[in-house]
């Protein structure tokens, strides 16, 4: 029998999503994204505008399997809840507080890729930002 070749994990967290899919997902027409550290981290922020509280931003963070169970540790003052119908495994970190990079975030596992996204967009409430995080998430998924 000859052994399934698997595809190898994502490394550039900009080729994930594209451009024109990233602003349909927002509703608002982003920049190319960026990579902030490195080639695991990608940002794609509101066309034309500086980062501040009344710009949409989305960032897909790939991460490692530790990083992922470490995610899932009660924290006081965070709910940290499962999502049943993304990839293999998936939960949702909240504080409560709209805020980027803090909450909402969805960690999402598929095989052996791990990613964290965390959207914002202005007005939104936290269900609401989890919605469209979720969103993402599903097309993600779909290049995988």
């Amino acid at each position: 029998m000859t052994p399934i070749a698997a595809a190898a994990a994502p490394t550039d967290a900009c080729a994930l999503l594209s451009q024109p899919r990233v602003a349909t997902v927002l509703g608002v027409q982003v920049d190319a994204g960026r990579h902030f550290i490195g080639a695991g981290d990608c940002r794609w922020t509101e066309r034309g505008k500086a980062a501040g509280a009344d710009v949409a931003v989305l960032q897909v963070n790939l991460t490692r399997a530790q990083a992922f169970e470490i995610g899932k540790t009660p924290i006081s003052g965070w709910t940290k809840a499962p999502e049943t119908s993304i990839g293999d495994d998936a939960y949702f970190a909240d504080s409560g507080k709209v805020t980027f990079l803090l909450s909402p975030t969805l960690s999402v596992k598929k095989g052996a890729v791990f990613f964290v996204i965390a959207a914002k967009v202005p007005k939104a409430s936290s269900e609401q930002t989890k919605a469209l995080e979720k969103a993402v998430a599903l097309e993600v998924l779909k290049g995988l």
